[in-house]
């Protein structure tokens, strides 16, 4: 927590702005890693992220400044997702841009291979795939853990559960990503 110590993060409740730009500096990266990752979308993300830090802003004086905030941040970003996933259903449109792409970094780029940039694509893809088709509750404890670091006890207290119902949705959630991947992972030609 460096840069926002209890001094910072109590000028933070008190809206101080400086303080409040070093605090929405430092997690507006992670919480748009976050969104992007739990809603697969960066348009959606983003707006996604100002309505999570317009709701934050409002409801500085709940801060708590003994506290590493980290938590009250992803619980406010997952909400909103929540909330979006509530008030409309989902179409799920594959846009096929991995040839596109490759195409793209090979006329820029004289020494990049498209059959590799092509291959990472889909990796990448298979990947993006695997955490949309987890439930929300799995894609949520993965990304918490795995992609913005949070402890156990932290993503416990943004879920609001026990730290052993995390560890134990992380694992299923892990074992549930790596069948969802290999289901997606075009199979290698085998050797005779």
């Amino acid at each position: 927590m460096s840069a926002l110590d209890h001094e910072m993060l109590r000028r933070v409740r008190d809206r101080d702005p400086q303080a409040m730009e070093v605090f929405f500096e430092h997690f507006f990266d992670r919480a748009y890693g976050f969104a992007v990752h739990l809603v697969g979308d960066t348009s959606l993300a983003d707006d996604l992220v100002q309505e999570a830090f317009l709701k934050m802003h409002g409801a500085l004086d709940r801060l708590d400044p003994d506290r590493d905030p980290a938590a009250w941040v992803f619980t406010i970003v997952r909400n909103c997702a929540r909330d979006h996933w509530r008030s409309r259903s989902f179409k799920t449109s594959q846009k096929n841009t991995d040839l596109e792409h490759a195409w793209d970094v090979a006329s820029t780029d004289a020494s990049a291979n498209p059959h590799r940039v092509l291959e990472k694509s889909e990796d990448a893809r298979a990947i993006q795939e695997a955490l949309q088709v987890l439930s929300p509750a799995d894609r949520e404890v993965l990304l918490l853990k795995e992609f913005q670091g949070l402890s156990t006890s932290e993503i416990a207290v943004a879920l609001d559960r026990t730290p052993e119902a995390v560890r134990q949705r992380h694992s299923r959630a892990v074992r549930r990503l790596a069948e969802a991947y290999r289901s997606r992972m075009p199979e290698e030609p085998r050797s005779t």
